[in-house]
């Protein structure tokens, strides 16, 4: 596996470790020591072009590192063990894998307009995941009552952002994390 599971490795959760990223003589990212710990809450906060969106996209394994490390629970995500047990690399084969126990919430994010709440929040686990559907369907009800949104499982979401409320949409947001999910605000 190519990132840990466990809730606690005594690891930071996530550690970039002078992670370097470059388009041709452009450097976007030099250097980059960056930790995030187990409960933390961070944001980044920048000027247009300084490498915000870049540091995301590198965590989503949507861009690969120039030079540097990427650890999750103190697993690397950017790079695999090589037979002589140094750092090489990762392969899409385990970038994909890593994937799978990685979210995302878009600014923007869209639903599937024919489908109900219930079934865009299973969607993802059961077809990506492989999660049993019974489970899925369960956990996303606990999850709707979480945020108050229990009375919305039948419903089919709005045709545009307009026409539901902000807070609504906000709470609305989730991401399907190590066969899990968990809503984030």
């Amino acid at each position: 596996m190519p990132v840990s599971t466990s809730k606690d490795t005594g690891h930071p959760l996530v550690r970039f470790d002078k992670v370097v990223k470059q388009y041709g003589d452009h450097v976007v990212l030099d250097q980059l020591d960056f930790t995030v710990e187990r409960g933390e809450h961070v944001t980044l906060i920048g000027p247009s072009g300084s490498g915000k969106t870049t540091i995301l996209r590198l965590l989503m394994t949507l861009e690969r590192v120039s030079d540097g490390v990427i650890r999750i629970n103190g697993d690397p995500l950017t790079h695999m063990q090589a037979p002589n047990g140094s750092l090489k690399p990762a392969s899409e084969k385990h970038l994909r894998e890593a994937r799978k126990k990685i979210g995302m919430v878009f600014q923007q994010f869209n639903l599937f307009p024919n489908m109900k709440v219930l079934q865009n929040i299973t969607e993802a686990p059961v077809n990506v995941l492989g999660m049993d559907r019974d489970k899925a369907e369960t956990r996303a009800r606990e999850l709707l009552d979480l945020v108050g949104l229990s009375g919305k499982v039948d419903a089919h979401p709005p045709s545009s952002p307009a026409a539901s409320s902000s807070g609504s949409r906000s709470r609305g947001r989730w991401r399907w994390s190590r066969r899990s999910c968990s809503w984030t605000k």
